[in-house]
């Protein structure tokens, strides 16, 4: 039952299976690539990340932020005297007492801070 195009077809067909072999190979091997230099990325993004997280927290130091804050925005120390409870008779224009007693509580608790850290120098 073999015709004489029978041993065409076949090879026909063996060829066009090894083309379609040879790209899926090719195809694998590209795609294999791309997944170690993603993987190379990600170690390297790992690493930029520590670095970024280490500039970060020297960046929002308290002491940079304080430093920065008082040469650039000429800011103050709060004085004890500014400070107010919230009372109805602030805004009828009338002096709280318990105002004035927290200005004074806040002021002696700022002298005893003062004089414990001048007695641990």
């Amino acid at each position: 039952m073999l015709t004489k195009r029978s041993p065409a077809f076949f090879i026909s067909l063996i060829c066009i299976i090894g083309f379609w072999l040879f790209y899926l190979k090719y195809t694998v091997v590209t795609i294999e690539d791309r997944i170690q230099l993603a993987k190379k990325d990600i170690v390297v993004e790992r690493k930029n990340h520590h670095i970024l997280k280490a500039e970060w927290k020297a960046l929002t130091s308290p002491g940079r932020i304080q430093h920065l804050a008082t040469r650039h925005l000429r800011m103050q120390q709060m004085e004890p005297a500014q400070l107010r409870e919230f009372d109805s008779a602030i805004f009828h224009s009338e002096k709280s007492k318990s105002t004035k007693k927290l200005s004074k509580l806040v002021s002696e608790i700022l002298n005893d801070k003062a004089s414990e850290l001048s007695s641990l120098e």
